[in-house]
C-alpha cells in the first residue's frame, strides 16, 4: 500500500471524554454547543484524509501515543493544495475504520467519518473503567471530544452533509443525535439485530452477508438493494445462521458457493465503491475502475465498463464529483520487489465513452515512521 503527505504535529491538546458510571446513571450537566468551525474547503475541492497510528505523545499521560488524523483539500482544477486540519486525538480513541485496518471501503462510509465542513470527525473512546465504548466526535483542528451528555455506543458516523451523528448502544438500539443541538434527546431509529449497522441516505442497513463489514456496504439510490462481498435486497430474509446476516449473490466468479448474478460471470474480483446513478454501480479491482450496468430490477448486470488504461498501478478510493459526470482517484505505481512505495498521485476522469485519466498531481510521501503512516482515503468533492 502507499503512503502520503503527513504533517508532524509538534504539540496538539487532547481532552479525555468524562464519561458517565454506567448507561443508566445521572447525566452530567451538558456543555455549550461545539462551534461549528468554517468549511474545510468551498465547491470544487476533493478532500483527502487518513489516520497516523500512535504517531504523537498524549499530552495528558506522557507514556502514552495517540492516532493522528490529517484532512487535506485540493483543488479539483489542478491539484493544488488548499487546505489542511489535524488532530491527535484523546488516548484511546479511535476513529474506524479509517485508523484501523486498511480496506476498500464505500465511498459513504468515508464521507459519513466527517460532519458537513470537516469540522468534526466521528469516532469513540473508551467508556466507564475502560469497559465498553462511547460514541462521539472530534474538533478538527484540536481533538477535542464534542460537548453534550456522553452515550455508551459504537459505529459512530455522521448522515451526509450533517452534524447528526448516528450510532448503535450496546443494547442494539439505533440513534442519532445533532451534535450542534447537545440540549436535544437522541431520535431512535429501531433495534438492530447485530452489533453494527451501516448508514446509507439517512437509513440504517441493518443486515449484511457475514463476509461483508459495515463500511462495505454500497446502497444503491432508492435503498432496494446493496453491494459488498456480494450483492442482496434490502427486504432479503435473514440468513438461517443470524438475524443480522442475509445470503448474497455473487457478482464475478464465485468462490463461496453463493448463486453468480446473471450477466456478472466475467467480471473480476472488484470492490463496490459507490454508485454513480440509479442503475450503474462502480466498483474497484486491484488496477481499474469498472462500471457494472444493471437490469432495470436488477436481477442481472447488463454492461461492464473498464474506465481506466490497463497499466501498473494500483488503483485506490474513488469520489464522485457533484455533477456526477466525473470521478477522482487515487493512483500509485506498483512498487518494485523490496522497495518502498510509491507517491501517490491523484486523478479525475470524466464518465465519458473515450475519457481519459488526467493527472491533478503527486501527493508527497510522508514523513512518518512507517508503521505509524496511515493509508490515504479520498472521502469527498466538494
Amino acid at each position: 500500500m502507499f503512503q502520503t503527505v503527513r504533517s508532524r504535529l509538534a504539540s496538539a491538546a487532547a481532552l479525555m471524554l468524562a464519561v458517565s458510571a454506567c448507561a443508566g446513571s445521572a447525566p452530567r450537566a451538558a456543555g455549550p454547543s461545539p462551534t461549528a468551525a468554517a468549511e474545510l474547503v468551498g465547491p470544487g475541492g476533493v478532500v483527502v484524509a487518513w489516520c497516523d497510528r500512535f504517531a504523537a505523545r498524549s499530552t495528558t499521560s506522557p507514556d502514552t501515543k495517540v492516532h493522528v488524523v490529517t484532512v487535506v483539500a485540493y483543488s479539483a482544477a489542478d491539484g493544488t493544495r488548499v487546505a489542511e486540519r489535524s488532530a491527535a486525538l484523546p488516548d484511546g480513541a479511535v476513529v474506524e475504520p479509517l485508523c484501523g485496518t486498511s480496506t476498500l471501503m464505500a465511498a459513504s462510509a468515508d464521507r459519513q467519518l466527517f460532519d458537513a465542513g470537516f469540522g468534526l470527525v466521528a469516532g469513540t473512546v473508551p467508556g466507564p473503567g475502560g469497559k465498553g465504548t462511547v460514541a462521539t466526535a472530534f474538533t478538527l483542528p484540536g481533538g477535542k471530544p464534542v460537548a453534550g451528555k456522553p452515550v455508551e455506543g459504537r459505529s459512530p458516523a455522521f448522515r451526509a452533509g450533517t452534524s447528526v451523528l448516528w450510532y448503535e448502544t450496546d443494547g442494539r438500539q439505533v440513534l442519532s443525535r445533532d451534535l450542534l443541538r447537545p440540549g436535544d434527546a437522541p431520535q431512535a431509529h429501531g433495534t438492530a439485530p447485530g452489533p453494527d449497522f451501516a448508514l446509507a441516505d439517512g437509513r440504517a442497513w441493518t443486515t449484511r452477508p457475514m463476509e461483508s463489514k459495515p463500511d462495505q456496504v454500497v446502497a444503491a439510490p432508492g435503498g432496494a438493494v446493496a453491494a459488498g462481498t456480494g450483492f442482496w435486497r434490502r427486504d432479503a430474509p435473514a440468513a438461517s445462521y443470524g438475524p443480522q446476516y442475509v445470503d448474497p449473490m455473487t457478482i464475478g466468479p464465485s468462490g463461496n458457493g453463493n448463486p453468480v448474478l446473471p450477466g456478472s460471470e466475467q467480471v473480476p474480483t472488484c470492490a463496490p465503491r459507490l454508485w454513480t446513478d440509479a442503475q450503474t454501480l462502480l466498483c474497484n479491482t486491484r488496477d481499474n475502475l469498472l462500471l457494472l450496468g444493471f437490469a432495470a430490477d436488477f436481477g442481472r448486470v447488463d454492461t461492464v465498463t473498464a474506465l481506466l488504461p490497463r497499466e501498473q498501478r494500483y488503483v485506490e478510493s474513488a469520489v464522485l464529483s457533484p455533477d456526477g459526470r466525473s470521478l477522482a482517484y487515487l493512483s500509485t505505481v506498483f512498487p518494485a520487489m523490496g522497495s518502498d512505495p510509491r507517491e501517490a498521485e491523484l486523478y479525475r476522469v470524466d464518465l465519458a465513452p473515450g475519457a481519459q485519466p488526467v493527472l491533478l498531481g503527486v501527493i508527497p510521501t510522508s514523513d512518518a515512521d512507517r508503521q505509524d503512516a496511515g493509508d490515504p482515503h479520498l472521502v469527498g468533492w466538494q
